[in-house]
């Protein structure tokens, strides 16, 4: 899979409200500071900037206490 290099200036971690936001509005109505202008390149990167989000969020997750046995 080749990834989207991000633009300079692209913040760490964007807020999964930002991300959430453009995503729902699309980048034609939106284009963030953050994404690469252009019909092409703001989608894919705005995909590649949600994934890597997604990791993040999930790997700072617990394992949820296992539920009762069945008899």
């Amino acid at each position: 899979m080749s990834a989207t290099p991000a633009p300079e200036g692209t913040p760490g971690a964007v807020p999964w409200e930002e991300l959430v936001t453009v995503a729902l509005l699309g980048t034609d109505r939106r284009t963030p500071s953050w994404l690469p202008p252009g019909r092409e390149a703001a989608p894919r990167a705005l995909l590649d900037l949600a994934a890597v989000e997604t990791v993040r969020r999930r790997a700072g997750l617990l394992p949820a206490p296992a539920g009762a046995r069945p008899e």
